[in-house]
């Protein structure tokens, strides 16, 4: 981030998907909208700010909810929630929207859950592997889906203002 008014709007964006962690904006468990947010900001920002904005609010949404998951688990969201964002946010500027939305969420989604499960199982957490798969890919995927097209909508409403008035 190189001006103060990027670095203003992704605490902004950081707050938003903080807010967004709360259990009413929940689809199952810990699965939500707040990483529409990072993606929204990965657009408008930059592809390395989303990344940012995205691992910084699911470290402090899992801080907030107790770390259900143990801190090894929410470390490796905390990075693949980095590596969506910044691949979102990268295709969409190299590229087009639709090829990113589909990077995002296939990113957030499978991808995401695949090495979380691998993890999990590997520190011996009961709930690993393709149990944790098979149980989570589903609401996962829709929940990124929903996720990365909101924030895509967002940016081809308001996103070319935004992104002039930031400075990015």
């Amino acid at each position: 981030m190189k001006t103060t008014k990027e670095l203003t709007a992704a605490g902004l964006l950081i707050a938003i998907a903080v807010i967004l962690s709360y259990p009413m904006f929940k689809l199952m468990g810990s699965i939500g909208f707040d990483s529409m947010p990072a993606f929204l900001g990965a657009a408008v920002i930059g592809p390395i700010a989303g990344g940012f904005i995205g691992s910084i609010a699911h470290m402090v949404s899992a801080l907030l909810t107790g770390m259900p998951l143990s801190l090894p688990i929410h470390l490796v969201v905390a990075v693949t929630m980095y590596m969506s964002c910044f691949a979102y946010g990268w295709t969409r500027k190299r590229s087009n929207r639709y090829l990113a939305i589909i990077v995002g969420i296939v990113m957030n989604g499978p991808i995401s859950l695949g090495l979380s499960s691998l993890v999990a199982m590997a520190i011996g957490y009961p709930f690993a592997g393709m149990l944790m798969f098979a149980t989570l890919i589903v609401p996962l995927t829709l929940a990124a889906s929903v996720n990365v097209i909101i924030a895509d909508v967002i940016v081809g409403f308001i996103g070319l203002r935004l992104s002039k008035s930031i400075g990015a």
